[in-house]
């Protein structure tokens, strides 16, 4: 079994959350801390994010660290966990809410779209947008 950076590294479909993460300067922490349950997004959710913005975020670690921090909770939190749980503390300190139907699980409103990915430090959840922290100001041109 893979620490959670690791399991990131070896996902082609999680690299750019990976890049985000090393940026923020959280990579040390998820691969060495622990238990932590990480939802990230999706190369294809980020694809959807404007280019300008992304860039921006990449240029400002700080604001970074924010956002990467609302994505990780500490505690290893299954699928069946969230099922049952309505909302968590992130990383952030900000609560993240949890719905589930039979069309699966959301946090934030958003699907997780793979779950389960069990690491040595806690274990991961793929979702198919990023979430955006409500300490952080979203301005739109």
């Amino acid at each position: 079994m893979k620490n959670i950076i690791e399991t990131l590294e070896d996902s082609g479909d999680l690299s750019v959350f990976l890049e985000l993460v090393r940026i923020a300067g959280m990579e040390k922490m998820l691969r060495d801390q622990g238990p932590f349950t990480v939802f990230v997004p999706t190369n294809e959710a980020f694809s959807r994010v404007p280019k300008e913005r992304m860039d921006e975020y990449r240029q400002d670690p700080d604001k970074l660290l924010l956002i990467v921090s609302y994505h990780v909770v500490p505690g290893q939190l299954t699928s069946e966990d969230l099922r049952s749980i309505g909302a968590v503390r992130s990383s952030l300190g900000t609560d993240l809410v949890f719905r589930s139907s039979d069309r699966g699980i959301t946090v934030n409103s958003v699907p997780l779209v793979e779950t389960d990915a069990f690491c040595t430090n806690g274990i991961c959840h793929a979702i198919a947008s990023a979430l955006v922290p409500p300490t952080i100001e979203v301005v739109t041109p």
